[in-house]
């Protein structure tokens, strides 16, 4: 007869048949899948309980499933000092110089002239950086309708606000505002 073990899966208490057993985990059967059970509750991905099919089960389970068990891992106790980590490197030790050798390797080399510092630039108020001009003559813009490729002479929408070109091959009209990027761009957009 199989043991039942209760445990914990996903918000509730359930009750499943104990399969194999491997330290302090234990495979369970519940409604036709297998959970790994450890200190009374599932093994968890993420947010869901973890839970396997007998082909998607990990080989160390279905060996235990047949009876094949792994060797137990003997505990050993460690001291602190095996866990800190080993230095390689070597100090060197920094040589100081007594205060009056530095006073007299100064009074033996020449004199220098010192060069006056420059002046800090102004820096102008209220400036702003504007843009370098761009000489355009026609700015390219494509027919949402049609997909056609027309060029818009630049003096119709410099301005920056948006205006109706009417298509030269399907002639339908849409919108056109011109965007300064590298050079100015169009984007259309379509009416109905």
């Amino acid at each position: 007869m199989e043991e039942t073990i209760t445990f914990w899966l996903d918000n509730k208490i359930c009750s499943g048949f104990k399969i194999a057993e491997i330290g302090s985990q234990t495979l369970v059967s519940y409604r036709d899948k297998y959970y790994i059970i450890v200190g009374g509750a599932a093994q968890m991905k993420g947010v869901r309980p973890l839970h396997y099919s007998k082909t998607s089960m990990p080989l160390l389970w279905k060996k235990a499933i047949k009876g094949i068990l792994p060797p137990p891992v003997a505990v050993t106790e460690y001291t602190e000092d095996e866990f800190l980590p080993i230095t390689t490197s070597t100090k060197k030790e920094r040589k100081y110089m007594q205060k009056d050798t530095i006073e007299s390797e100064l009074s033996e080399m020449p004199p220098v002239a010192k060069k006056p510092a420059p002046a800090p630039a102004k820096k102008t108020v209220g400036a702003e950086i504007k843009p370098a001009k761009i000489v355009q003559a026609v700015v390219a813009a494509i027919c949402p309708y049609c997909s056609h490729k027309q060029d818009i002479p630049f003096e119709k929408g410099k301005n920056g606000k948006p205006f109706f070109v009417a298509c030269i091959r399907c002639s339908s009209e849409f919108a056109v505002r011109f965007v300064p990027v590298t050079m100015y761009q169009a984007q259309v957009a379509a009416f109905k």
